[in-house]
């Protein structure tokens, strides 16, 4: 029996931007990569709703092991430097109490030294001193294996990863989700999810700790995409039918409109191959 060549659930993190904090050694470690985010709250002020923005950083930390692609991160990279980090999300497990908790975390799979917009438009180092603006993109193809709904428009979903044969289950939290996503999903449905790794800072005994947080963005279904698939590809097949028919009749007014002239020129032809009259003296 043939085996046959299972396709690959999406597992894509991209994170953009200046090493903060790096420790390990070459069996496994992690570095941080903050960034910016400009987020607007709703806020009260004398019985009146207002909306205010602000500037939020937080500092997604990337962990890297045995699995991951680029070797010698501890001796290529340092505190400071530009990079661009190709990873994965993924999970792991730490003791707490007398059990274990588990914990969604981004794997670096590629990690390089980031160019600067100049160099990235001409090809050449040394050039410009401007960055990119620092990304933090997770992208899944994921399968929901559980969800809590914590509020109206807060929803906990549990979702099945994959990376090279491996099987994850990490948390998203949902915020602001769309109304009734509970009716929409259903455990064991696939889904398109565009996220985040958000951080919160908290101090404890005079030490400062982050936790790391998978926000969901947008989510959308198999099933959505489906339709969606299927109503593009019939406006598209609408749209090839009507350009036909435009076509056809084009092609018929201009056979039409050449036809007097066809008849025309077979009338001059006709009489040039008559005998001509000679008169009489």
């Amino acid at each position: 029996m043939e085996r046959q060549n299972v396709r690959e659930l999406m597992n894509e993190v991209y994170l953009r931007g200046r090493i903060s904090h790096l420790y390990g050694n070459e069996r496994f470690g992690s570095l941080t990569v903050p960034y910016n985010e400009i987020v607007t709250r709703r806020t009260r002020e004398n019985g009146q709703a207002k909306f205010e923005q602000t500037v939020e950083t937080y500092f997604p930390e990337a962990l890297f092991n045995n699995f991951t692609r680029t070797k010698g991160i501890v001796q290529s990279f340092r505190e400071g430097d530009y990079v661009l980090i190709k990873g994965y999300l993924g999970a792991y497990s730490v003791q707490s109490g007398a059990g274990f908790v588990e914990r969604t975390a981004i794997y670096i799979d590629e990690i390089e030294h980031d160019a600067t917009r100049m160099e990235q438009m001409l090809g050449v180092r040394g050039l410009g001193g401007r960055r990119p603006d620092p990304a933090n993109e997770i992208r899944l193809e994921a399968k929901v294996s559980g969800v809590s709904k914590r509020r109206e428009d807060i929803y906990e979903i549990r979702l099945e990863v994959q990376k090279d044969g491996r099987t994850y289950n990490v948390t998203g939290m949902y915020f602001r989700a769309p109304q009734g996503l509970d009716q929409r999903i259903r455990l064991g449905d696939t889904v398109y999810v565009i996220g985040a790794m958000e951080s919160s800072r908290t101090e404890y005994r005079g030490k400062v700790y982050f936790s790391q947080t998978f926000v969901i963005q947008e989510m959308a279904t198999q099933k959505e995409y489906a339709e969606k698939y299927q109503e593009a590809e019939a406006a598209a097949r609408k749209a090839e039918t009507i350009f036909a028919q435009k076509a056809e009749a084009a092609v018929a007014e201009a056979d039409a409109g050449s036809a007097p002239v066809a008849e025309e020129a077979e009338n001059i032809a006709d009489a040039d191959s008559e005998p001509a009259e000679i008169p009489t003296p």
